[in-house]
């Protein structure tokens, strides 16, 4: 067996998936799917496996997957659905008196799609008529709730992947259309991150008692460590505890970054394949070091990490430098804040106070004072918020003075990246 296909950090788990069994989140979505004319929502933090989750339990050749990213009209959502269930974007088709056009178009997995449209000029879904003889009419479509009863009628699940990324307009707009969907039959996965977990509600308030919740919390390290225990046994590999309790740290709480760092574990010791014999593994400090920054090319947060450490444009006056207790290392307070992120025990929430106790540590003569923390912490919040959108991987809390990494990619390229 490959370690690739063992460890795999980008797409379904096939041996090293673990089902989190006493929370039957499995259960609970297949639940949400069975009841008819509901909505369901998953949410939870990034990375923690939502949608892994939706391809196990519908299946990858029950699922169409569609991500939020991007779509600022509606015509990109239903454009995206059609692209994925292969629909043709033109057709030739017969001119019929009634002024009713019938189609049938041919999808790679086989089956025919015969679809019934009123030949009207205009909206989402065009059709044109050419007054020629031998009419040949074309269409871009079908759209809204039409395509979303096909995707039902045909055994989908459509699932939304990150639909807090959708514009807020946008958003309005597809929720009236799933309340219409889901009550002729389809099924609809709406997947956001935990603090956007009721977007779809919120934007059709119609839709409060029609969606089916289901929050996938943080992982434990019990929970994690099954990842490794299962893929190494399959490698025939033993790595000491020690450095498994040290992926584990690492990764906070993110079974894509644990499958990440196993992955590159594998690659490091040159483990490509399951072994003849059984080994034990033990790596050096340095080795350790090496193999953590090697992940970075799965987790590379380069243009988030550049956005906030350039921090507000300075006016007039350029910013106090800071000097590294014993690393020769210096840079303005947007420099010492991340670094002071990138030290210490890997967590995801910082109270302010320990955030300001890390950084005295770290430059304990002459500190950035109280009042530039606070303002580099603000202005890094806002260039997050105005450059990245919705790719929220630092945040700010001014009145709980709490500063949150919602990304662990984010936090993991910020200890072992070099910069």
């Amino acid at each position: 067996m490959k370690a690739t296909d063992i460890f795999t950090p980008g797409f379904l788990p096939k041996y090293t998936y673990n089902s989190r069994e006493k929370l039957k989140l499995e259960q609970r979505l297949q639940d949400a799917l069975n009841t008819k004319g509901f909505i369901c929502s998953v949410s939870g933090p990034s990375k923690s496996g939502k949608t892994v989750l939706c391809e196990s339990v519908i299946g990858e050749s029950n699922i169409v997957l569609i991500t939020g990213g991007g779509i600022n009209k509606e015509s990109i959502f239903w454009q995206k659905i059609r692209k994925k269930l292969k629909f043709p974007s033109s057709q030739s088709i017969s001119n019929d008196t009634s002024g009713t056009l019938e189609t049938t178009g041919k999808i790679e997995n086989g089956f025919s799609m015969p679809f019934l449209f009123n030949a009207k000029v205009g909206g989402e879904g065009k059709v044109s008529r050419e007054s020629s003889s031998g009419v040949i009419n074309e269409y871009e479509g079908p759209n809204g709730t039409e395509l979303l009863e096909f995707v039902g009628q045909q055994g989908y699940s459509l699932v939304i992947d990150d639909f807090h990324y959708i514009d807020k307009s946008v958003q309005r707009s597809l929720a009236e259309q799933f309340k219409e969907a889901a009550r002729l039959g389809t099924s609809i996965v709406v997947v956001s991150v935990t603090h956007r977990s009721d977007d779809a509600v919120r934007a059709n308030p119609d839709l409060r008692g029609r969606v089916y919740s289901i929050d996938i919390p943080y992982w434990e390290k019990h929970e994690l460590r099954f990842i490794s225990e299962k893929g190494f046994t399959l490698l025939n590999i033993k790595p000491e505890p020690t450095l498994i309790e040290r992926f584990l740290s690492e990764s906070v709480s993110s079974p894509q970054l644990m499958q990440a760092i196993c992955l590159q574990f594998c690659r490091d010791i040159k483990c490509h394949a399951t072994l003849d014999q059984h080994k034990n593994v033990d790596l050096n400090q340095e080795e350790i070091g090496v193999l953590l920054r090697n992940t970075t090319s799965l987790a590379n947060c380069k243009t988030a990490f550049d956005i906030i450490l350039t921090g507000a444009k300075s006016r007039g006056t350029e910013r106090k430098t800071h000097y590294l207790k014993d690393s020769g290392k210096s840079g303005d307070v947007y420099y010492i804040i991340l670094k002071a992120l990138a030290t210490g025990e890997p967590v995801l929430t910082l109270p302010y106070a320990k955030l300001k106790e890390r950084i005295e540590e770290l430059v304990p003569s002459d500190p950035p004072r109280g009042v530039g923390i606070i303002q580099a912490l603000q202005q890094m919040h806002k260039a997050v918020s105005e450059k990245l959108g919705e790719d929220r991987v630092l945040e700010w809390d001014e009145d709980k003075e709490f500063l949150s990494i919602p990304d662990p990619y984010f936090l993991y390229y910020l200890r072992w990246a070099d910069w």
